[in-house]
């Protein structure tokens, strides 16, 4: 299994959330939210500490710093 750290904004626009991405091989995947609603400061805190612990890529979508 492959895996994502992905960083997004959150819907009001000055937070953000965390999710982690599972992908298998044949493309199906699954994802689970690490962090919902956080400073920027915090989801990068989680989301560096999730990567590590997955061995995942961190993702940043647009919009994050």
């Amino acid at each position: 299994m492959e895996y994502e750290v992905v960083i997004e904004k959150h819907w009001n626009d000055k937070t953000y959330n965390v999710d982690l991405k599972a992908w298998e091989k044949n493309g199906w995947g699954t994802s689970s939210g690490r962090a919902f609603d956080v400073s920027y400061e915090e989801a990068i805190k989680v989301a560096e500490k999730t990567a590590k612990t997955y061995n995942a890529e961190i993702i940043k979508k647009e919009g994050v710093e």
